[in-house]
């Protein structure tokens, strides 16, 4: 069965990057499995609110300061990515400003790579595509638009479930994710809409057999 599992370096990201996207595919039948690296209390328990806002089957919580995001962490994505058995990982932007978010996007990329390895894990598993969400820096040239139009206010409610981030910024997510969104959404032809890049996965090892192909079209 299709499932996706989200990666995101802090508790709100999932809601600004792709709350909208979580909760689309959750009602569609989806299971959708979400791994935050950084978390302690207070904001673990705002992840458990929003992450239950947006449908989300299982959340992988750590308590870790925002900043210690470093490759150690590699090994704690593999086991979500062999526990979920995803079809797609979404995760940063590794153009984002935000330096735990670019050390997030490269971890994922080492982790679904890794994880595919059927010389070190029996039970290997190939995440087919990453779809890279915008946080706060936009993304140039997005290769797709999903529309959030039904699913927005989930996104909304998930984000303001973060009390004492939203809080902390004044409400400037709240403000960014609705002009965001609207923008998208115009780029998109629908109402409401977020945006992601796609990176495929470096599976370049050779005893992939999927990588053998009879014809390219």
């Amino acid at each position: 069965m299709d499932s996706i599992l989200v990666v995101a370096a802090h508790p709100d990201d999932e809601s600004l990057g792709a709350g909208g996207t979580i909760r689309k595919h959750s009602d569609l039948g989806i299971p959708v499995d979400v791994h935050c690296m950084t978390g302690n209390e207070i904001r673990n328990e705002e992840m458990k609110e929003a992450c239950a806002i947006l449908g989300v089957r299982n959340l992988f919580l750590s308590e870790r300061d925002d900043f210690a995001i470093d490759l150690s962490l590699r090994n704690e994505v593999v086991g979500a990515i062999l526990k979920t058995r995803p079809t797609i990982v979404i995760t940063h932007f590794s153009g984002d400003y935000n330096i735990n978010h670019q050390q997030c996007a490269q971890i994922v990329n080492d982790a679904v790579e890794w994880a595919s390895h059927t010389t070190i894990f029996e039970n290997a598993h190939r995440v087919q595509r990453i779809y890279n969400m915008e946080i706060n820096t936009m993304i140039s040239r997005p290769h797709v638009y999903v529309d959030i139009t039904d699913t927005y206010k989930y996104g909304l409610g998930a984000l303001k479930a973060h009390k004492s981030q939203i809080e902390k910024a004044d409400f400037f997510y709240e403000k960014l994710y609705d002009t965001r969104t609207r923008l998208r959404g115009a780029q998109g032809k629908c109402e409401r809409a977020e945006a992601f890049t796609i990176t495929l996965p470096d599976h370049a090892g050779p005893f992939y057999k999927e990588n053998s192909v009879a014809r390219l079209v």
